[in-house]
């Protein structure tokens, strides 16, 4: 118990200024814009539909685990950030403890089992590597997912099998990094009868149960993210090749991350590939990794809590480090899990330090350990604190990222979106513009430029500028609403829709592009086409009361359907109770249908609120059976 409150006191004082820590990068197309979070009702769809994850085409995946704790979070605080930082904290806490559970009891250290557990626990708790995984809401799914890995881990362990195999599954559901637990299970089993401090048989049914879930994992990603979304993940031009090379110099970065943690940086887009195993960055890098893999094997009848530690860090980084590519070559979220090698190791090796000063001062072993521990945790705590200070606000952290990344045009970029954002506009400009000097053909700089000039008004830069994103990137759907948008500005309301249809053509789910659509066409009187753009809007995004109203509108006064008014008003309804529009024309819709006990019950939900606003023009000009509802005070 004190162990545990401990941990919880130590993450709560290091962690105290983050829970005003708002919303960054990918925040903004996973949850902010991300209307499926906003229903408890929409949790089933997370499951089959990657849709429901980005409201970007280029980010589609499938993590319905994490994305229900998004839906929790978003009924508990809407758009407030403190309660998702609080969950996130709750699971670092949980993540510490299994730490501490695994390292002082599945690790060989007997007596020192105790003490080493406590150390590894504290420097996963308080180490600044941490702090992206923690202070940035989207890459909760590391956390989320080694908490359940951990504790899957621990429970396979200890033979608790079907245990084991629930928690493989939600870590599964939550990120595809768990796809490597039952080879870390076999390795535990196998490194422990090496060392010979286990009799115990290899757990084949139990890794085979594990294997068959990580397996049934994968084809379930299969079957429901499109195929496209393999191609998306990665850099044009990156081969598997290419990356697993570059990543050799990635394990190594981690490492360096980890021992001397000043070079952290939200974005790492810049950091170089290996183009060939002859160059100094692959070779170098497999012959560090080869020295430290061997060191560590010869260790495993001495020492064997090294060489199951050095395999944990290995494999648990493997699913995103080695042959499947991804965006970026490096991220700091991604060594969350394999922290559990990391702490273990710095826990022993504390420990050893803290016994060699005692032996050196000739003082209390436990008050040396206890001191050099303090002192650690302290640096560490500290250096996390300052990290989240930076977490806090977004011009900060991406100014943060151009000063240790400035060959990185994404961190220009988002440095001149948080500067746009902050209504400097200068500067943004001036951001914005080496960016496009860095990377004269990124889509998303044009994209930002033509919105900048928009806010400016110069209506023929911005649509430039949307022309240059469109032409870097033509089958990237936002670049072609930015376009439409600039057009519109411009008068050229025949083009806009066109390229408004190119949008919701290569992105079906793009909501503000069929609600564009929805606009321009009821402008040209187009009223069915306008009213079935509204309604595809609003299966794009559930939560568009606007879209609704607007094609229930035309279904009723256009369109001669007050049938499918009615169902739409109601839909408005369900969005917004108490929209006052739709209560007014439900009532008349129902009476267009002769459904009279119907109008008169949806009369009376809107009497009050036209009282309440003082309307008595509509509660006077209401058909007498209607106002005979409210007289009657049914």
């Amino acid at each position: 118990m004190l162990s545990r409150l401990l941990l919880a006191a130590v993450i709560a004082c290091v962690y105290a200024n983050s829970l005003g820590i708002g919303f960054h990068f990918d925040d903004w197309h996973v949850l902010e814009q991300n209307p499926h979070i906003r229903s408890v009702a929409e949790i089933p769809r997370f499951f089959v539909d990657p849709d429901t994850t980005s409201v970007l085409r280029e980010n589609k995946d499938l993590r319905p685990v994490l994305m229900t704790t998004f839906a929790l979070n978003y009924a508990v605080s809407g758009a407030a950030p403190w309660s998702y930082h609080l969950l996130t904290l709750l699971l670092h806490w949980i993540v510490a403890l299994l730490v501490l559970r695994i390292v002082r009891d599945h690790l060989w250290l007997g007596d020192d089992g105790p003490i080493v557990g406590i150390t590894a626990a504290l420097v996963v708790a308080v180490h600044p590597l941490n702090t992206e995984p923690v202070d940035y809401i989207s890459a909760r799914s590391a956390v989320l997912a080694a908490a359940f890995f951990l504790g899957a881990f621990d429970a396979a362990v200890r033979r608790r099998s079907a245990l084991a195999v629930l928690l493989a599954t939600l870590a599964m559901l939550t990120k595809a990094v768990a796809v490597t637990l039952p080879l870390l299970v076999l390795a535990h089993a196998y490194v422990g009868r090496t060392a010979r401090r286990e009799a115990r048989d290899l757990p084949w049914r139990l890794v085979a149960a594990l294997s068959a879930v990580s397996a049934a994992g994968l084809v379930y990603r299969w079957a429901f993210l499109p195929p496209w979304v393999v191609e998306t993940a990665r850099q044009p031009g990156v081969t598997p090749w290419t990356y697993f090379i570059t990543e050799w110099s990635a394990y190594l970065f981690y490492l360096r991350l980890f021992l001397w943690p000043d070079a952290l940086t939200v974005d790492r887009v810049d950091f170089p590939y290996a183009h060939s195993i002859l160059a100094p960055q692959a070779w170098g890098s497999l012959f560090v990794l080869l020295v430290l893999g061997v060191l560590a094997w010869r260790a495993r009848t001495r020492r064997p809590m090294v060489t199951f530690a050095a395999l944990w860090f290995v494999l648990a980084l493997a699913p995103e480090s080695t042959f499947f590519p991804l965006a970026e070559p490096v991220n700091e979220h991604r060594p969350y899990l394999a922290m559990l090698g990391l702490g273990a190791l710095a826990g022993a090796g504390l420990v050893g330090l803290g016994r060699h000063v005692a032996a050196t001062l000739r003082i209390a072993p436990a008050r040396a350990v206890a001191a050099v521990l303090c002192l650690v945790a302290t640096g560490l705590g500290a250096a996390t604190y300052a990290r989240n200070e930076t977490w806090r606000d977004d011009y900060a952290l991406w100014r943060d990222a151009i000063a240790k990344t400035p060959r990185n045009p994404r961190a220009w970029l988002n440095a001149g979106h948080a500067a746009m954002a902050a209504g400097r506009l200068d500067e943004a400009r001036t951001l914005l513009l080496t960016a496009h000097d860095l990377g004269p053909c990124y889509a998303y700089v044009q994209m930002n430029l033509s919105a900048l000039a928009a806010r400016t008004g110069d209506a023929a830069a911005s649509l430039a500028w949307a022309d240059a994103a469109v032409a870097c990137n033509p089958t990237l759907a936002l670049a072609h609403d930015y376009r439409a948008a600039a057009l519109e500005r411009l008068g050229r309301l025949d083009d806009a829709l066109a390229e408004y249809a190119r949008t919701t053509t290569l992105d079906a789910e793009h909501a503000g592009a069929w609600f564009a659509r929805g606009r321009l066409l009821e402008a040209r009187a187009a009223w069915a086409d306008a009213a079935e753009a509204f309604d595809r809007a609003r299966r794009a995004d559930p939560t568009l009361v606007e879209a609704a109203m607007r094609s229930a509108l035309l279904h009723h006064y256009r369109l001669a359907d007050p049938a499918g008014a009615v169902d739409r008003y109601r839909a408005a309804l369900g969005i917004l109770p108490a929209h006052y529009g739709a209560h007014y024309q439900l009532a008349v819709a129902l009476l267009a249908l002769d459904r009279v006990e119907e109008a008169r019950a949806a009369w009376r939900s809107f009497e009050p609120l036209a009282r309440a606003a003082g309307d008595t023009t509509s509660l006077a000009a209401a058909p007498a059976v209607l106002r005979a509802a409210v007289s009657r005070g049914a």
